[in-house]
């Protein structure tokens, strides 16, 4: 029950737990609807609605007025909690946040969750701390449990008919249940003493205020759940069985609306649909089912929407109030309040028109209603108003998120929704909603710019919960209300005014096949395009940048297959690509480190934009507080090898495995030459049959993004250091020298299937001595993924899943041979991070980032150079190149042997 940081910091629980809840949810409610149907005749419907037109208006405003006052106790709660944490509200704040809390966790259900959230917001704007709302939501719910404990004790003890009534004990033996309960209680209070008690369960802890506490909270639980269950006594109240001449007793009545509503409670239904309605029935057998039912709907629009809407007027005068104060225009400051929460309201009012749109549809119409109306109009009506409401629903997440796609669709449905909704017979007040939010739609039309397509949107549990909950409900009601209807298979084809039935089948038939075409067209989208990448005068503007990179991987921009995202000034820049639902920046951002901190807030806002989730791939230290204060998850992918050069020779016994190598490597006739960027086209044929050579009999695909590949362009941008064997190239890399002379590395390695064994370790070697001789720092022989994990059995879950897949993926990829390769250079070894999303989003950025590395970038083959025979040096190309490395002859002079 108590709110603790270490409940509030829990990972979330796996996707199979939230699917199974949610089925359970569904199962639930369809269980209790199939339950509820079964108590009725076949004219249920009707007797529902004649029951709901016999319950007069001044029972409707006692039932309104009982549950405002109820709220005025829920407000009360809050006022202890704040009292004990030392909390400071304004109590206007105080009024308007409790009240807007508990209208939307009785509403949503999981109160302590959906009512935390509104309190988070309101009196986390007053400066309170998440234990300070913590302490508040605990006393919410142990005013529920000690009020409803009293209440239980009480009805049990003092009314014990009703209880006989259903349970196989004697009206003695539940007074005894009773007494135990109030000595149960009694007992509590002697455990909290003067000042409370921290007890211990399973492992959790749990908080038990002292004495004085629990007494007030208890007193205003009870008052609280006796106006609750009051504002349903007055409108079951003429249905309810007589007892020994006078009226049910209320006491009895409460004891067992609270036994209904702990029911609704443990069902995780939002709010209890259905179940509460069914325990009720069941409970009170000798009330009328219809007359109970239309009592609970009407109890469910006086307690639950109204004090919700009242919440939110409530709230929009509070935010108001400080504006207004300081003279601010009436208007904008209403605008200002309610701004952060339009997506959200506009994409709520979406998903409710489009449920009753939907049931609506399942209803039968007067046949007044349709009189006049040509029958083709009004069956295409049927059909267009229902699949308007399924769209509605289907893209009231996207709203949500400010996606513009799903703006305008709902736009388009608002607008065209009236007329077929007004033609099939359906309420005035139907069809003038659509207007209304078509209105709203329009008028917050700023708010939805990101531009995430519909198809790639990721669906939240609770979207896919509440979707269920709409189709089985609208299911339940359509064969409820048409339960005298004999089903026959002509009922599909039966076109007549007042054929009520077919129609509904019709229009749910078709809610199901736009349900089930969204998911496939779902399952089966292709990913959305990539970003456009950058141009050759983007690449020749990031030049500059690239000067003053401590980092070679910066150099990865010049691949060409990434957008750039710059900063004004020039001063440093991102590269990145969108794949599925991620925007993928590749490293840290380059510059300066306050403008590559800029960037990474501007990478965000882009990522905002376009709809998609922000991860960061191959990032480093430097910045990881900023990807904490963007809200991002950092999880290590492995270590980069880096290779000091200052003091860098073959000589000892740690390299003695490189300088053996490096020998083979000279008696076998190997020598490196260093090709200068503008001097590699000549290179490019021959280089290519030594690429295609090796993808073949590696028998690899080209990979991207993170890796470079075979690209004449890219190759084009940079020097290479090709491998000769007596005069024919065998192997080459590509180089990324820092200019700022600090770090040397290599990106795309190939050799020819004939070349002398161990060809690129002499390759390393020799560039690493060329590095040392050029002035170089360090050499980054790349990094070793999923190394240097912790080996801890408490390891967090995804170190043990890294190690997992490391041990037993080792023939696929070969995880610890690439470590074992960079570790004989004696490296100095550089963490390298994942930073995005936690949750359900970091496996799905995961698997976005793997298959944007493996897509294969190659390029058409008439943008390829001739090829030349493998291995052939270029006419005119040797002395060019030799030139670029006065030193080499030295360097391998002083190398021992």
């Amino acid at each position: 029950m108590p709110v603790s940081d270490e409940s509030a910091a829990a990972p979330p629980a796996p996707a199979w737990r939230r699917a199974l809840s949610m089925l359970a949810s569904l199962a639930i409610l369809a269980l209790a609807l199939h339950a509820l149907a079964g108590e009725f005749s076949a004219q249920g419907y009707r007797a529902i609605r004649h029951a709901v037109a016999r319950i007069d208006d001044a029972r409707v405003a006692a039932a309104l007025l009982l549950g405002l006052a109820s709220y005025a106790c829920l407000v009360g709660f809050d006022a202890i909690g704040l009292r004990r944490s030392a909390g400071r509200v304004k109590p206007l704040r105080l009024v308007v946040t409790a009240f807007l809390a508990n209208a939307v966790g009785h509403t949503l259900g999981f109160a302590a969750l959906t009512g935390g959230a509104v309190r988070l917001r309101g009196y986390g704007a007053a400066g309170l701390s998440l234990a300070d709302i913590g302490q508040v939501v605990l006393m919410s719910t142990l005013g529920f449990v000690f009020g409803a404990w009293l209440l239980l004790a009480g009805a049990l003890s003092l009314e014990p008919a009703p209880a006989a009534a259903l349970l196989p004990l004697s009206e003695a033996a539940i007074r005894a249940l009773g007494a135990a309960l109030a000595l149960g209680f009694l007992a509590l209070l002697a455990l909290a003493g003067r000042h409370g008690r921290k007890l211990s369960l399973r492992g959790h802890a749990l908080w038990l205020p002292d004495r004085n506490t629990v007494l007030r909270v208890s007193a205003l639980s009870v008052v609280e759940l006796m106006l609750a269950g009051g504002a349903l006594y007055v409108l079951l109240a003429p249905a309810l069985p007589q007892a020994g001449g006078g009226w049910f007793g209320f006491l009895g009545f409460v004891g067992l609306y609270l036994v209904a509503v702990v029911a609704g409670l443990v069902s995780s239904v939002p709010a209890g649909i259905g179940v509460f309605e069914w325990s009720l029935l069941k409970l009170l057998p000798g009330v009328a089912p219809a007359s109970l039912l239309a009592a609970a709907l009407v109890y469910r629009i006086t307690y639950y929407a109204l004090p919700l809407a009242l919440a939110t007027l409530l709230g929009a005068v509070g935010a108001l109030r400080g504006p207004v104060a300081r003279r601010a225009g009436a208007a904008r400051s209403l605008w200002l309040a309610i701004r952060p929460w339009l997506p959200h309201l506009i994409a709520l009012a979406a998903f409710v028109l489009g449920a009753a749109l939907i049931l609506d549809g399942t209803l039968p119409k007067p046949r007044h209603r349709l009189s006049g109306a040509p029958l083709p109009l009004v069956e295409t009506s049927q059909l267009l108003a229902s699949l308007g409401g399924v769209g509605l629903l289907l893209i009231g997440q996207g709203l949500q998120r400010r996606s513009h796609a799903a703006w305008a669709l709902a736009l388009a449905v608002c607008v065209l929704m009236p007329l077929p909704s007004w033609l099939r017979g359906g309420q005035l007040a139907l069809a003038l909603a659509p207007p209304l939010v078509a209105l709203a739609l329009w008028a917050a039309r700023r708010e939805f710019y990101r531009e995430g397509a519909l198809l790639d949107e990721a669906w939240s549990w609770p979207w896919l919960r509440n979707l269920g909950l709409v189709l089985v409900a609208a299911f339940w009601l359509l064969f409820f209300a048409y339960s005298h209807v004999e089903y026959r298979n002509e009922l599909w084809w039966e076109f007549l005014i007042s054929g009520n039935a077919p129609r509904a089948l019709r229009a749910m038939l078709l809610v199901s096949v736009a349900v089930i075409a969204f998911g496939l067209a779902r399952l089966l989208h292709a990913t959305r395009a990539p970003l456009p990448a950058a141009d050759e005068a983007q690449l020749a503007a990031i030049r500059p940048i690239l000067a003053g990179a401590d980092d070679s991987q910066a150099h990865l921009a010049l691949l060409g297959d990434k957008a750039l995202l710059l900063d004004e000034a020039r001063r440093g820049f991102a590269m990145m690509q969108r794949y599925g639902g991620s925007l993928v920046a590749m490293g840290d951002p380059v510059g300066p480190p306050d403008v590559a901190r800029a960037l990474i807030w501007r990478f965000r806002e882009e990522a905002d934009r376009l709809g998609v989730r922000p991860v960061f791939y191959q990032v480093g230290e430097q910045h990881w507080q900023t990807y904490l204060d963007l809200g991002l998850s950092l999880v290590k992918l492995g270590e980069e090898a880096l290779v000091p050069l200052r003091d860098f020779g073959l000589q000892g016994a740690q390299r003695a495995e490189l300088r053996q190598a490096w020998n083979r490597g000279k008696r076998a006739g190997l020598s490196l030459r260093i090709v200068p960027a503008e001097q590699v086209e000549p290179w490019l044929p021959v280089l290519q049959r030594i690429s295609d050579d090796w993808l073949e009999h590696k028998a690899g695909e080209e990979k991207g993004f993170s890796l470079g590949h075979f690209d004449p362009a890219y190759l084009r941008r940079l020097p290479l250091a090709v491998v000769e064997c007596e005069g024919r190239a065998v192997a080459f890399a590509n180089l990324w020298t820092a200019t700022n002379g600090r770090e040397l590395s290599v990106d795309l390695m190939r050799h020819a299937a004939d070349a002398p064994k161990g060809c690129m370790d002499f390759l390393f070697a020799e560039l690493m001595l060329w590095g040392r001789e050029q002035g170089f720092e360090r050499f980054c022989l790349g990094m070793a993924p999923l190394s240097g994990l912790p080996q801890h059995r408490l390891a967090g879950r995804w170190n043990r899943f890294a190690n997992l897949v490391a041990r037993h993926g080792e023939r696929f990829y070969g995880f610890t041979g690439l470590r074992r390769f960079k570790a004989k250079f004696d490296p100095i070894w550089r963490t390298r991070y994942l930073a995005a999303p936690g949750g359900m989003h970091l496996p799905a950025a995961l698997l976005d980032v793997t298959r944007l590395i493996s897509l294969d970038p190659r390029r058409d083959d008439e943008r390829r150079p001739a090829r030349l025979p493998l291995g052939a040096p270029p006419q005119g190309a040797a002395d060019a190149a030799g030139a670029a490395m006065p030193a080499a002859d030295n360097t391998r002079a002083a190398t021992p042997s």
